[in-house]
Protein backbone atom coordinates (compact mmCIF):
# COMPACT_ATOMS: atom_id res chain seq x y z
CA UNK A 1 0.00 0.00 0.00
CA UNK A 2 1.37 3.41 -0.91
CA UNK A 3 0.82 6.75 0.73
CA UNK A 4 1.24 10.35 -0.31
CA UNK A 5 3.67 12.82 1.20
CA UNK A 6 4.69 16.30 0.23
CA UNK A 7 7.29 16.07 -2.48
CA UNK A 8 8.38 19.67 -2.30
CA UNK A 9 8.79 21.74 0.84
CA UNK A 10 5.53 23.27 1.92
CA UNK A 11 7.42 26.54 2.30
CA UNK A 12 7.31 26.65 -1.51
CA UNK A 13 3.54 27.15 -1.56
CA UNK A 14 2.94 30.40 -3.46
CA UNK A 15 0.59 31.85 -0.84
CA UNK A 16 2.03 30.28 2.28
CA UNK A 17 1.57 33.36 4.49
CA UNK A 18 -2.09 33.65 3.57
CA UNK A 19 -2.64 29.94 4.12
CA UNK A 20 -0.93 30.21 7.50
CA UNK A 21 -3.15 33.18 8.36
CA UNK A 22 -6.28 31.17 7.54
CA UNK A 23 -5.10 28.24 9.66
CA UNK A 24 -4.24 30.47 12.61
CA UNK A 25 -7.64 32.21 12.34
CA UNK A 26 -9.46 28.90 12.05
CA UNK A 27 -7.83 27.74 15.26
CA UNK A 28 -9.73 30.46 17.14
CA UNK A 29 -13.00 28.80 16.09
CA UNK A 30 -11.62 25.34 16.86
CA UNK A 31 -11.03 26.40 20.48
CA UNK A 32 -14.44 27.96 21.07
CA UNK A 33 -15.62 24.72 22.64
CA UNK A 34 -12.55 24.27 24.83
CA UNK A 35 -13.48 26.79 27.54
CA UNK A 36 -16.97 27.59 26.29
CA UNK A 37 -18.01 24.08 27.32
CA UNK A 38 -16.59 24.70 30.79
CA UNK A 39 -19.04 27.57 31.31
CA UNK A 40 -21.81 25.04 30.68
CA UNK A 41 -20.26 22.55 33.09
CA UNK A 42 -22.01 23.71 36.31
CA UNK A 43 -25.37 23.45 34.51
CA UNK A 44 -24.48 19.99 33.16
CA UNK A 45 -23.20 18.99 36.62
CA UNK A 46 -26.58 19.86 38.13
CA UNK A 47 -28.67 18.48 35.24
CA UNK A 48 -27.10 15.02 35.43
CA UNK A 49 -26.47 14.99 39.20
CA UNK A 50 -22.73 14.40 38.83
CA UNK A 51 -20.13 13.74 41.53
CA UNK A 52 -16.50 14.81 41.53
CA UNK A 53 -15.43 11.52 39.94
CA UNK A 54 -18.18 11.41 37.29
CA UNK A 55 -17.36 15.01 36.38
CA UNK A 56 -13.69 14.07 36.17
CA UNK A 57 -14.60 11.24 33.79
CA UNK A 58 -16.08 13.86 31.44
CA UNK A 59 -12.71 15.56 31.27
CA UNK A 60 -10.93 12.22 30.92
CA UNK A 61 -13.15 11.39 27.94
CA UNK A 62 -12.49 14.77 26.34
CA UNK A 63 -8.75 14.50 26.80
CA UNK A 64 -8.38 10.79 26.10
CA UNK A 65 -10.46 10.64 22.94
CA UNK A 66 -8.81 13.78 21.58
CA UNK A 67 -5.32 12.46 22.17
CA UNK A 68 -5.93 8.97 20.83
CA UNK A 69 -7.44 10.15 17.56
CA UNK A 70 -4.74 12.77 17.14
CA UNK A 71 -2.04 10.17 17.72
CA UNK A 72 -3.36 7.90 14.97
CA UNK A 73 -4.53 10.82 12.88
CA UNK A 74 -1.08 12.38 12.81
CA UNK A 75 0.25 9.35 10.95
CA UNK A 76 -2.65 9.51 8.49
CA UNK A 77 -2.06 13.22 7.92
CA UNK A 78 1.53 12.53 6.90
CA UNK A 79 0.24 9.94 4.42
CA UNK A 80 -2.44 12.16 2.86
CA UNK A 81 -0.87 15.60 3.03
CA UNK A 82 -2.61 16.70 -0.18
CA UNK A 83 -6.00 16.65 1.58
CA UNK A 84 -5.24 19.15 4.34
CA UNK A 85 -8.08 21.55 3.48
CA UNK A 86 -10.68 18.81 3.67
CA UNK A 87 -9.21 17.46 6.91
CA UNK A 88 -9.23 20.88 8.57
CA UNK A 89 -12.78 21.81 7.55
CA UNK A 90 -14.09 18.32 8.31
CA UNK A 91 -12.57 18.51 11.78
CA UNK A 92 -14.54 21.67 12.61
CA UNK A 93 -17.82 20.35 11.22
CA UNK A 94 -17.67 17.02 13.05
CA UNK A 95 -16.65 18.74 16.29
CA UNK A 96 -19.74 20.94 16.10
CA UNK A 97 -21.90 17.91 15.34
CA UNK A 98 -20.50 16.00 18.31
CA UNK A 99 -21.28 18.83 20.70
CA UNK A 100 -24.73 19.14 19.15
CA UNK A 101 -25.28 15.54 20.30
CA UNK A 102 -23.99 16.53 23.75
CA UNK A 103 -26.79 19.08 23.86
CA UNK A 104 -29.30 16.35 22.97
CA UNK A 105 -27.96 13.82 25.49
CA UNK A 106 -30.79 12.15 27.49
CA UNK A 107 -28.46 10.41 29.95
CA UNK A 108 -24.87 10.24 31.19
CA UNK A 109 -23.80 7.37 28.90
CA UNK A 110 -25.00 9.21 25.78
CA UNK A 111 -23.29 12.34 27.08
CA UNK A 112 -19.96 10.52 27.25
CA UNK A 113 -20.32 9.07 23.74
CA UNK A 114 -21.24 12.43 22.23
CA UNK A 115 -18.41 14.16 24.07
CA UNK A 116 -16.03 11.54 22.69
CA UNK A 117 -17.09 12.35 19.12
CA UNK A 118 -16.88 16.12 19.56
CA UNK A 119 -13.52 16.09 21.31
CA UNK A 120 -11.85 13.49 19.10
CA UNK A 121 -12.81 15.03 15.76
CA UNK A 122 -12.00 18.55 16.92
CA UNK A 123 -8.52 17.52 18.00
CA UNK A 124 -7.75 16.25 14.49
CA UNK A 125 -7.15 19.91 13.59
CA UNK A 126 -3.81 19.94 15.38
CA UNK A 127 -1.66 17.43 13.47
CA UNK A 128 -2.89 18.95 10.21
CA UNK A 129 -2.52 22.62 11.10
CA UNK A 130 0.59 22.41 13.26
CA UNK A 131 2.37 20.10 10.84
CA UNK A 132 1.71 22.48 7.97
CA UNK A 133 2.85 25.54 9.93
CA UNK A 134 5.99 23.74 11.09
CA UNK A 135 7.03 22.84 7.54
CA UNK A 136 6.16 26.30 6.25
CA UNK A 137 8.11 28.36 8.80
CA UNK A 138 10.93 26.14 10.17
CA UNK A 139 13.16 29.04 11.23
CA UNK A 140 10.41 30.56 13.39
CA UNK A 141 8.75 27.37 14.53
CA UNK A 142 8.14 28.24 18.21
CA UNK A 143 6.87 31.71 17.29
CA UNK A 144 4.39 30.35 14.73
CA UNK A 145 3.28 27.61 17.16
CA UNK A 146 2.64 30.37 19.69
CA UNK A 147 0.65 32.48 17.21
CA UNK A 148 -1.49 29.45 16.43
CA UNK A 149 -2.01 28.88 20.15
CA UNK A 150 -2.77 32.57 20.75
CA UNK A 151 -5.57 32.40 18.20
CA UNK A 152 -6.96 29.49 20.19
CA UNK A 153 -6.69 31.60 23.33
CA UNK A 154 -8.63 34.34 21.58
CA UNK A 155 -11.46 31.88 20.95
CA UNK A 156 -11.26 30.81 24.57
CA UNK A 157 -11.38 34.44 25.68
CA UNK A 158 -14.42 35.56 23.70
CA UNK A 159 -16.56 32.43 23.97
CA UNK A 160 -16.85 31.94 27.76
CA UNK A 161 -18.10 35.47 28.40
CA UNK A 162 -20.57 35.24 25.52
CA UNK A 163 -21.85 31.87 26.70
CA UNK A 164 -22.16 33.16 30.25
CA UNK A 165 -24.32 36.03 29.01
CA UNK A 166 -26.61 34.01 26.72
CA UNK A 167 -27.25 31.42 29.44
CA UNK A 168 -29.37 34.10 31.08
CA UNK A 169 -31.91 33.75 28.25
CA UNK A 170 -31.46 30.27 26.73
CA UNK A 171 -30.56 26.80 28.04
CA UNK A 172 -27.18 25.09 27.81
CA UNK A 173 -28.63 22.67 25.26
CA UNK A 174 -29.70 25.55 23.01
CA UNK A 175 -26.21 27.06 23.26
CA UNK A 176 -24.76 23.87 21.75
CA UNK A 177 -27.34 23.92 18.95
CA UNK A 178 -26.26 27.45 18.04
CA UNK A 179 -22.63 26.37 18.13
CA UNK A 180 -23.30 23.66 15.56
CA UNK A 181 -24.85 26.15 13.14
CA UNK A 182 -21.81 28.41 13.48
CA UNK A 183 -19.31 25.56 12.99
CA UNK A 184 -21.12 24.39 9.86
CA UNK A 185 -20.80 27.82 8.27
CA UNK A 186 -17.16 28.23 9.33
CA UNK A 187 -16.15 24.79 8.03
CA UNK A 188 -17.64 25.49 4.58
CA UNK A 189 -15.96 28.90 4.34
CA UNK A 190 -12.64 27.43 5.48
CA UNK A 191 -12.70 24.70 2.83
CA UNK A 192 -13.53 27.12 0.02
CA UNK A 193 -10.87 29.66 1.04
CA UNK A 194 -8.09 27.08 1.39
CA UNK A 195 -9.01 25.53 -1.96
CA UNK A 196 -8.79 28.93 -3.65
CA UNK A 197 -5.39 29.54 -2.06
CA UNK A 198 -4.10 26.33 -3.66
CA UNK A 199 -3.59 24.20 -0.56
CA UNK A 200 -5.43 21.22 -2.06
CA UNK A 201 -3.15 21.21 -5.08
CA UNK A 202 0.12 20.81 -3.16
CA UNK A 203 2.44 18.47 -5.04
CA UNK A 204 2.79 14.95 -3.66
CA UNK A 205 5.03 11.93 -4.02
CA UNK A 206 4.57 8.31 -3.05
CA UNK A 207 5.98 6.60 0.03
CA UNK A 208 4.91 3.21 1.36
CA UNK A 209 3.36 2.68 4.77
CA UNK A 210 6.30 0.43 5.73
CA UNK A 211 8.75 3.22 4.97
CA UNK A 212 6.59 5.69 6.89
CA UNK A 213 6.57 3.40 9.94
CA UNK A 214 10.29 2.80 9.59
CA UNK A 215 11.06 6.52 9.63
CA UNK A 216 8.91 7.03 12.72
CA UNK A 217 10.44 4.05 14.52
CA UNK A 218 13.96 5.25 13.76
CA UNK A 219 13.13 8.68 15.18
CA UNK A 220 11.73 7.17 18.38
CA UNK A 221 14.84 5.01 18.85
CA UNK A 222 17.51 7.59 18.12
CA UNK A 223 16.24 10.91 19.49
CA UNK A 224 17.14 10.87 23.19
CA UNK A 225 15.51 14.27 23.74
CA UNK A 226 12.08 12.86 22.97
CA UNK A 227 11.55 10.96 26.24
CA UNK A 228 12.11 13.86 28.66
CA UNK A 229 10.18 16.12 26.29
CA UNK A 230 7.16 13.80 26.46
CA UNK A 231 7.47 13.61 30.25
CA UNK A 232 7.54 17.39 30.66
CA UNK A 233 4.56 17.77 28.35
CA UNK A 234 2.58 15.04 30.12
CA UNK A 235 3.18 16.27 33.67
CA UNK A 236 2.45 19.88 32.78
CA UNK A 237 -0.70 18.65 31.03
CA UNK A 238 -1.78 16.87 34.21
CA UNK A 239 -1.56 20.16 36.09
CA UNK A 240 -3.47 22.07 33.43
CA UNK A 241 -6.23 19.52 32.76
CA UNK A 242 -7.28 19.15 36.40
CA UNK A 243 -7.01 22.88 37.06
CA UNK A 244 -9.05 24.16 34.13
CA UNK A 245 -11.74 21.49 34.39
CA UNK A 246 -12.49 21.90 38.09
CA UNK A 247 -11.97 25.67 38.22
CA UNK A 248 -15.61 26.40 37.19
CA UNK A 249 -16.87 24.02 39.87
CA UNK A 250 -14.63 25.65 42.49
CA UNK A 251 -16.00 29.08 41.55
CA UNK A 252 -19.60 27.84 41.55
CA UNK A 253 -19.19 26.28 44.99
CA UNK A 254 -17.50 29.42 46.31
CA UNK A 255 -20.37 31.61 45.10
CA UNK A 256 -22.93 29.29 46.69
CA UNK A 257 -21.06 29.49 50.00
CA UNK A 258 -21.24 33.30 49.86
CA UNK A 259 -24.86 33.44 48.67
CA UNK A 260 -27.15 30.44 48.95
CA UNK A 261 -29.62 32.05 46.54
CA UNK A 262 -27.13 32.74 43.74
CA UNK A 263 -28.66 32.07 40.31
CA UNK A 264 -27.35 29.78 37.59
CA UNK A 265 -27.00 32.79 35.29
CA UNK A 266 -24.88 34.60 37.89
CA UNK A 267 -22.63 31.56 38.32
CA UNK A 268 -22.24 31.21 34.54
CA UNK A 269 -21.29 34.87 34.19
CA UNK A 270 -18.67 34.77 36.96
CA UNK A 271 -17.23 31.51 35.63
CA UNK A 272 -17.13 32.94 32.11
CA UNK A 273 -15.48 36.12 33.35
CA UNK A 274 -12.71 34.19 35.10
CA UNK A 275 -12.12 31.98 32.08
CA UNK A 276 -11.73 35.15 30.03
CA UNK A 277 -9.26 36.52 32.59
CA UNK A 278 -7.43 33.20 32.51
CA UNK A 279 -7.09 33.33 28.72
CA UNK A 280 -6.56 36.98 27.81
CA UNK A 281 -2.86 37.35 28.71
CA UNK A 282 -2.26 34.01 27.01
CA UNK A 283 -3.04 35.71 23.71
CA UNK A 284 -0.12 38.13 23.93
CA UNK A 285 2.63 36.60 26.09
CA UNK A 286 3.27 33.17 24.44
CA UNK A 287 4.30 34.62 21.03
CA UNK A 288 6.95 36.69 22.82
CA UNK A 289 8.17 33.58 24.64
CA UNK A 290 8.08 31.62 21.39
CA UNK A 291 10.21 34.21 19.60
CA UNK A 292 12.65 34.13 22.52
CA UNK A 293 12.80 30.31 22.35
CA UNK A 294 13.59 30.50 18.62
CA UNK A 295 16.56 32.68 19.53
CA UNK A 296 17.99 31.14 22.73
CA UNK A 297 16.51 27.63 22.70
CA UNK A 298 13.49 25.77 24.11
CA UNK A 299 14.89 24.58 27.45
CA UNK A 300 15.69 27.85 29.29
CA UNK A 301 12.36 29.42 28.32
CA UNK A 302 10.49 26.28 29.34
CA UNK A 303 12.16 26.20 32.75
CA UNK A 304 11.40 29.89 33.28
CA UNK A 305 7.73 29.37 32.43
CA UNK A 306 7.41 26.42 34.83
CA UNK A 307 9.00 28.42 37.65
CA UNK A 308 6.78 31.41 36.85
CA UNK A 309 3.66 29.22 37.03
CA UNK A 310 4.56 27.99 40.50
CA UNK A 311 4.13 31.43 42.09
CA UNK A 312 0.37 31.93 41.47
CA UNK A 313 -0.31 28.22 42.03
CA UNK A 314 1.45 28.40 45.39
CA UNK A 315 -0.53 31.47 46.46
CA UNK A 316 -3.81 29.90 45.31
CA UNK A 317 -2.97 26.82 47.37
CA UNK A 318 -2.62 28.98 50.49
CA UNK A 319 -5.48 31.44 49.80
CA UNK A 320 -8.20 29.55 47.85
CA UNK A 321 -10.99 32.13 48.01
CA UNK A 322 -13.01 33.80 45.23
CA UNK A 323 -12.31 37.53 45.23
CA UNK A 324 -10.16 40.24 43.66
CA UNK A 325 -6.87 38.61 44.65
CA UNK A 326 -8.10 35.30 43.24
CA UNK A 327 -8.89 36.95 39.91
CA UNK A 328 -5.43 38.56 39.72
CA UNK A 329 -3.71 35.23 40.40
CA UNK A 330 -5.83 33.50 37.76
CA UNK A 331 -4.75 36.15 35.23
CA UNK A 332 -1.06 35.70 36.11
CA UNK A 333 -1.31 31.92 35.83
CA UNK A 334 -3.10 32.19 32.49
CA UNK A 335 -0.20 34.20 31.11
CA UNK A 336 1.88 30.98 31.07
CA UNK A 337 -0.94 28.51 30.48
CA UNK A 338 -0.01 27.24 27.00
CA UNK A 339 3.60 28.39 26.80
CA UNK A 340 5.00 24.98 27.75
CA UNK A 341 2.73 23.24 25.23
CA UNK A 342 3.94 25.57 22.48
CA UNK A 343 7.57 24.87 23.33
CA UNK A 344 7.18 21.09 23.59
CA UNK A 345 5.38 21.09 20.23
CA UNK A 346 8.16 23.15 18.68
CA UNK A 347 10.77 20.85 20.22
CA UNK A 348 9.04 17.73 18.90
CA UNK A 349 8.77 19.26 15.44
CA UNK A 350 12.46 20.22 15.58
CA UNK A 351 13.18 16.51 15.85
CA UNK A 352 10.90 15.68 12.91
CA UNK A 353 12.29 18.33 10.57
CA UNK A 354 12.98 17.06 7.06
CA UNK A 355 11.55 13.60 7.76
CA UNK A 356 7.92 14.22 6.66
CA UNK A 357 6.77 13.16 10.14
CA UNK A 358 5.34 16.46 11.36
CA UNK A 359 1.79 15.15 11.76
CA UNK A 360 3.04 11.96 13.39
CA UNK A 361 5.06 13.91 15.96
CA UNK A 362 2.13 16.15 16.85
CA UNK A 363 -0.01 13.03 17.15
CA UNK A 364 2.56 11.34 19.38
CA UNK A 365 2.72 14.40 21.62
CA UNK A 366 -1.07 14.59 21.90
CA UNK A 367 -1.37 10.87 22.52
CA UNK A 368 1.18 11.18 25.31
CA UNK A 369 -0.72 14.13 26.77
CA UNK A 370 -3.95 12.14 26.56
CA UNK A 371 -2.42 9.35 28.62
CA UNK A 372 -1.33 11.76 31.34
CA UNK A 373 -4.15 14.30 31.04
CA UNK A 374 -7.07 11.87 31.00
CA UNK A 375 -5.98 10.35 34.32
CA UNK A 376 -5.45 13.68 36.03
CA UNK A 377 -9.07 14.91 36.39
CA UNK A 378 -10.15 11.50 37.68
CA UNK A 379 -7.41 11.59 40.31
CA UNK A 380 -8.41 15.13 41.25
CA UNK A 381 -12.08 14.08 41.31
CA UNK A 382 -11.27 11.29 43.76
CA UNK A 383 -9.48 13.80 45.99
CA UNK A 384 -12.50 16.13 45.81
CA UNK A 385 -14.91 13.37 46.82
CA UNK A 386 -12.68 12.32 49.73
CA UNK A 387 -12.56 15.81 51.23
CA UNK A 388 -15.28 17.28 53.41
CA UNK A 389 -15.82 20.71 54.87
CA UNK A 390 -15.35 23.95 52.97
CA UNK A 391 -14.89 24.04 49.22
CA UNK A 392 -13.44 20.61 48.41
CA UNK A 393 -12.65 21.72 44.86
CA UNK A 394 -9.81 23.85 46.30
CA UNK A 395 -7.66 20.70 46.22
CA UNK A 396 -6.95 21.42 42.54
CA UNK A 397 -4.51 24.19 43.49
CA UNK A 398 -1.95 22.17 45.50
CA UNK A 399 -2.48 19.22 43.16
CA UNK A 400 -1.66 21.32 40.09
CA UNK A 401 1.31 22.85 41.90
CA UNK A 402 2.73 19.38 42.63
CA UNK A 403 2.40 18.31 38.97
CA UNK A 404 4.07 21.54 37.86
CA UNK A 405 7.02 20.91 40.19
CA UNK A 406 7.47 17.41 38.74
CA UNK A 407 7.41 18.86 35.22
CA UNK A 408 10.10 21.36 36.23
CA UNK A 409 12.33 18.56 37.54
CA UNK A 410 11.89 16.66 34.25
CA UNK A 411 12.70 19.80 32.23
CA UNK A 412 16.21 19.93 33.67
CA UNK A 413 16.93 16.62 31.91
CA UNK A 414 16.24 18.11 28.49
CA UNK A 415 19.20 18.74 26.18
CA UNK A 416 19.56 22.08 24.42
CA UNK A 417 16.98 22.34 21.64
CA UNK A 418 16.07 24.94 19.03
CA UNK A 419 17.71 28.32 18.91
CA UNK A 420 18.58 30.46 15.93
CA UNK A 421 20.00 28.53 13.02
CA UNK A 422 20.98 29.60 9.52
CA UNK A 423 18.34 28.56 7.02
CA UNK A 424 17.70 29.19 3.38
CA UNK A 425 15.18 31.93 2.81
CA UNK A 426 11.75 30.70 1.75
CA UNK A 427 9.62 32.46 -0.79
CA UNK A 428 6.57 34.30 0.41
Amino acid sequence: MASEIAAAPVAALPKRKRIAGVIVTGHAFQHMYADGFLVLLPSIYDAFGLSGVSAGVLSAVRQGSAGLLTMGGGFVVDMFSGRRGLLLSGSLFLMGFGYLLVGAAPNYAFLLLALTLGSATGSFWHPVGLGLLSMTFPANRAFVMSLHRSAGSLGETVTPLFVGLVLAVITWREVLLGGFVLMTVVSIVLYVVLARLGLQQASTATRGVRQQLGELGHLLRTETALRPLLLVSGLRGMADRAFIFFLPLFIAEGLREMDGDVTTARIAFVVGYHLVVFSVLGIFVPPVLGALADRIGRKPVMIGVLIGSMVPLGLLSVYPSVGVGFTVLIALLGMFRFAVANLTQAGALDLAEGKHLEGSMVGLLWGNNALFGSLSPVIAGILVDQLSGGNAFAVIFPYSLAMNVLALVAAFWLPSMGGRRARPAASS
